[in-house]
């Protein structure tokens, strides 16, 4: 059976081909928006610097996104957590108790160290000033927040997730790898090195163990 078009496209484009079209239209929008926000900084990701490196039209983009800071939060958002579920997904985790720990430490530690991280960091700090911003943020970082839980589970496995310390213990990590990454900001270092990361491990092995 042939394709259906859909009423209005041009000839012989199918609504498959549209479909896949428009998803890749919206994913170079995406990550023209956090490329923009971490290369240029909230103030510098206009609609045009975003169009701009996505290299769509206006209309294209004002289409799928109509308003900045939607698509900024949106764009932030959607990628982080697709990124940090596939960072716990696509790695072989050990199935040794301890090695897993420092494994999975490790890969918590490398998430603060993608661009989606200082692309979120230049949206919070510009809500703090932004109530639009600020509540156009809020839903989407608490649906966000449960992904990287979740994505953080995953990364420990079940057997140590299911322990009591467990909860409180990837929630000092991940609040403490927040606050040492914001310091590579001025402070720019191998983050494999970070005399911090030792410190992680030894502390959730000791809580975990």
């Amino acid at each position: 059976m042939p394709s259906k078009t859909a009423p209005g496209l041009p000839d012989g484009l199918a609504y498959t081909d549209y479909a896949a079209r428009s998803r890749a239209t919206q994913q170079h929008i995406l990550d023209a928006a956090v490329e923009a926000l971490v290369e240029a900084g909230y103030a510098g990701a206009s609609t045009l610097e975003i169009q701009r490196r996505a290299g769509v039209s206006r209309g294209r983009l004002l289409h799928q996104y109509p308003h900045r800071d939607a698509l900024l939060v949106a764009a932030v958002q959607h990628i982080a957590a697709a990124r940090v579920s596939a960072t716990a997904e696509r790695r072989r985790w050990p199935k040794d108790a301890g090695r897993r720990i420092d494994a999975a430490v490790a890969a918590m530690w490398g998430t603060y160290h993608e661009g989606y991280f200082w692309a979120a960091t230049e949206l919070w700090l510009a809500a703090r000033y932004n109530e639009a911003l600020r509540e156009a943020l809020k839903p989407g970082e608490q649906a966000l927040g449960a992904s990287i839980r979740a994505a953080v589970d995953e990364m420990f496995g079940p057997e140590l997730a299911q322990h009591e310390d467990y909860v409180a213990t990837r929630e000092l990590l991940n609040t403490s790898m927040r606050g040492v990454a914001l310091t590579y900001a001025f402070d720019p270092h191998d983050p494999d090195r970070d005399t911090h990361l030792p410190m992680w491990r030894g502390m959730a092995r000791r809580a975990l163990l």
